[in-house]
């Protein structure tokens, strides 16, 4: 157990910014579902009803990740600010 626990403290706190900017693709309903904790159903909703930036492409939607991130930092501004912080220290 004491293992476990260890290892839980040892991973970095996850950052969605960070996790869509490792993206060099489009993405999918499953992957963005996953990223946000949502369910396939809701991303789908979501896109269908314009809440959500997507791209119809063939027969599903795709989801690009700057258009995520930027959509997402304008939804939560304190999403936007961690991210400049992130990008300064790293300078």
């Amino acid at each position: 157990m004491l293992k476990d626990m260890n290892d839980v403290q040892e991973q970095k706190p996850f950052n969605i910014l960070n996790a869509l900017s490792s993206y060099q693709r489009l993405i999918t309903v499953e992957e963005l579902a996953e990223l946000l904790g949502r369910s396939k159903f809701t991303i789908y909703r979501m896109a269908r009803t314009k809440q959500i930036p997507s791209l119809p492409v063939g027969g599903s939607r795709k989801f690009d990740p700057s258009r995520i991130a930027m959509w997402l930092t304008k939804k939560d501004p304190q999403l936007a600010i961690a991210a400049r912080w992130q990008l300064n220290k790293a300078a």
